[in-house]
């Protein structure tokens, strides 16, 4: 068992000074553009992306602790959530959000992207969470990744492999976002002229947003699915076994 109460502090260990790396990443883009680039923006950006890298940081940690040596799947699963929250405020929120939030635009524009943004979020949360839910209610994949070791259900690491082999393909960069990455380079170039002046001198910030803004939503995709697996389903599989579910390393 040494190996399972190992393994849930040995992935912090590896994640936390990753984790750390992209948050820095994250403050000084809020800094040092939406502060010093868009001059009459506060330092509330930059201040948003210190306290998300003080809870991405301290959160595993905390769970760790908490977990108390046990390496539970639910507390894995809830310490790999401040990791991938993590990367989606450094593709999604500081580059995309941020940008429609603060930078200097008409309101129109401000409310549109912010809303879209929000809907195809939800949107693509939602149908990643329906192709979760069918994999585990018409595969094998409870049966095979979670081990019956008498006083404990074991699950191992690289289980989730099996998961995305029974899952429907999708892909975030969907028509739609391709079409909208398409078009934003030459758009971005005489938007600024034709329309309105709110895009024509940072059309490439405006570009870099929504060519990673598909990115966010596979990042997001990843949350939900590990979300399920990891945390909603170990703690159904704890309530109605009357066990606990622990995680070990992918070895034998």
């Amino acid at each position: 068992m040494s190996r399972s109460n190992n393994c849930l502090r040995d992935v912090v260990r590896k994640t936390v000074p990753l984790t750390l790396f992209v948050n820095a990443v994250s403050m000084a883009i809020a800094y040092g553009l939406y502060h010093m680039v868009f001059l009459h923006v506060s330092l509330l950006p930059f201040w948003l992306a210190t306290g998300m890298s003080i809870l991405a940081v301290l959160g595993p940690c905390i769970i760790v602790l908490i977990d108390g040596g046990q390496s539970r799947l639910a507390a894995l699963g809830l310490a790999n959530l401040f990791m991938i929250t993590a990367f989606y405020f450094f593709c999604g929120v500081v580059p995309f959000f941020f940008y429609f939030l603060f930078a200097p635009m008409p309101p129109y524009v401000h409310a549109g992207a912010l809303a879209l943004g929000i809907v195809m979020t939800g949107h693509w949360m939602i149908f990643a969470a329906r192709d979760v839910n069918k994999a585990l209610a018409t595969s094998r994949f409870v049966r095979d990744a979670f081990e019956d070791m008498g006083s404990v259900l074991q699950y191992r690491l690289q289980n989730i492999a099996k998961l995305e082999a029974v899952l429907s393909p999708r892909s975030p960069s969907g028509k739609l976002h391709m079409c909208l990455v398409l078009l934003i380079a030459p758009l971005s170039l005489v938007i600024g002229r034709v329309l309105t002046p709110a895009f024509g001198a940072h059309g490439p910030i405006l570009l870099s947003a929504l060519i990673l803004f598909p990115v966010s939503q596979w990042i997001a995709g990843i949350g939900i699915r590990q979300y399920i697996v990891m945390f909603q389903l170990a703690k159904r599989l704890e309530r109605t076994q009357g066990k606990p579910v622990v995680v070990v390393g992918d070895g034998p």
